[in-house]
């Protein structure tokens, strides 16, 4: 990978080649779409900010004839920085009787696999399903789980580019990784070493000096913010894991206390006040989320459903937080993103 080049969208899998798979190999239906039936989808995810019944993902679901209240009902959990609760929320929607589950990333459907290896589990926003264990192919997932990759490690090079762009002389980084619980599972260590090594990459390949640090409790954050500043850091890359997710406000807050311009990949970063967030599209993934969960719905088994991937993603750019920073964000860089905040 060249991280100093920036196409709008990385290259994606052959969707074409995989949707034709899906119409051409759609397997026989092991329990056809009854009429009548009230369809039942849980959902599990850190935190829900669009209002149940709202957003791309019923939207889409509404297109394909699924009406939450009529014939299908999501019952959503949130379980914020508690990834660890998973299994358990996990077992309370599975005694409502739930036909498919949808969680957000690969690490929340490793924790779901401890309770169910047989409810259908779509997962979205996830790293590579086969690298990590959760499907033995791209085409034919093999197992009950099967979703939509982000590949977001492929991000990091990237997001370290652009804050290379943005800022002058850059040239120190500061890598911010966060906790995944008490029982972390191999996904997640096998997830962290592939950030780091592509982290170390890439910071080769730009002449950037590589600072990782570590977050295991919301009172650390400070430390963590003194060991950067000590360590004369020019900005920080938060690394999204259900931990950090939550205290993504937190680091906002500190981030301009010590005037470090920050990075993330989460969408809604930016607008919560970082300088930049540059990932995949929220829009886009929740649509071929509610595709997904549409042809399990109707009969199809998750361990045939080809594993698709996002290939549209966006660079949001807080002018507001650029200015409170004293930078001047280039016209090049802004004339590249697809949101500007002022």
């Amino acid at each position: 990978m060249d991280p100093t080049r920036f196409p709008h969208a990385p290259q994606p899998l052959a969707r074409s080649s995989l949707a034709g798979a899906v119409l051409l190999a759609a397997p026989p239906s092991a329990r056809a779409q009854q009429p009548g039936k009230v369809y039942r989808v849980g959902s599990l995810a850190e935190e829900f900010t669009t209002p149940m019944g709202q957003g791309p993902f019923y939207d889409r679901l509404r297109e394909l004839g699924w009406v939450n209240g009529r014939n299908l009902v999501v019952e959503r959990r949130a379980y914020g920085d508690q990834i660890d609760r998973i299994p358990e929320l996990g077992t309370e929607l599975m005694r409502s009787g739930v036909d498919v589950f949808i969680v957000s990333g690969g690490i929340a459907a490793v924790r779901l696999q401890q309770v169910t290896h047989t409810i259908p589990i779509v997962a979205s926003n996830a790293a590579d399903l086969v690298q990590f264990g959760l499907a033995a192919s791209l085409a034919r997932p093999g197992g009950n789980v099967t979703g939509i990759q982000t590949l977001t490690t492929d991000l990091v090079g990237k997001q370290f580019a652009l804050l290379k762009e943005a800022i002058p002389g850059f040239s120190r980084l500061g890598l911010l990784m966060g906790e995944h619980g008490s029982s972390e599972p191999e996904y997640a260590s096998k997830m962290d070493a592939a950030i780091v090594r592509e982290a170390e990459a890439s910071g080769k390949t730009l002449g950037i000096r590589l600072r990782i640090v570590r977050v295991h409790r919301a009172e650390d954050l400070d430390a963590a913010f003194s060991v950067l500043r000590g360590q004369r850091a020019q900005g920080i890359l938060l690394w999204r894991n259900p931990f950090m997710f939550a205290l993504r406000k937190d680091v906002v807050a500190l981030a301009l206390k010590h005037r470090l311009p920050t990075i993330s990949e989460i969408p809604t970063f930016a607008t919560d006040g970082g300088l930049a967030s540059y990932g995949y599209d929220s829009r886009e993934t929740s649509r071929l989320m509610a595709e997904t969960t549409d042809k399990i719905l109707r009969g199809a088994r998750a361990s045939e459903i080809p594993v698709l991937q996002t290939t549209t993603f966006r660079l949001i750019i807080n002018l507001k937080t650029a200015k409170a920073l004293g930078l001047t964000i280039p016209a090049s860089l802004l004339g590249r993103a697809d949101q500007v905040i002022e």
